[in-house]
């Protein structure tokens, strides 16, 4: 007869620490791309930014179970402060609606980023496509 030289709480230790690395892994994938996300954002946004605070609205979380892991952005352009401050308000109220999951959300916190927008001025729309495109390769990459 064989006997086992493990228990089951060995097998659930060993699955937890199997299930926490690949958790670390999705969260550094979400910060690559919320990172790259808000340098696209800043560097191709096509309108004329006179007072820094669009650009300086603009910043990524990444949320695991609505609560935040990892964010980053908001980085001061010109005299931006006002735009620091209601980027991260904004990410702040968007937070809640996300309570399940790993989530990166990008965000352009000034109130007039969708008429800038709506303008066809590129805001965010570039940085969207690069995430759509980024986040499914980058997942699939992990699970090989």
């Amino acid at each position: 007869m064989i006997t086992p030289q493990f228990t089951p709480a060995d097998i659930e230790r060993m699955l937890q620490e199997k299930i926490a690395k690949y958790e670390e892994k999705i969260v550094r994938i979400l910060r690559i791309v919320g990172e790259k996300c808000i340098n696209e954002a800043r560097e191709h946004g096509s309108y004329q930014d006179q007072t820094g605070n669009l650009r300086s609205s603009i910043g990524y979380i990444v949320l695991k179970d609505g609560k935040p892991i990892e964010k980053g952005g908001f980085k001061l352009t010109k005299s931006g402060g006002n735009g620091q401050k209601e980027g991260e308000a904004f990410i702040n109220k968007v937070i809640s609606q996300y309570p399940k999951g790993f989530v990166l959300v990008v965000v352009a916190g000034m109130k007039y980023a969708a008429y800038v927008e709506a303008r066809n001025y590129n805001v965010l729309s570039s940085a969207e496509l690069l995430a759509e495109k980024e986040v499914p390769k980058l997942l699939n990459a992990l699970s090989q």
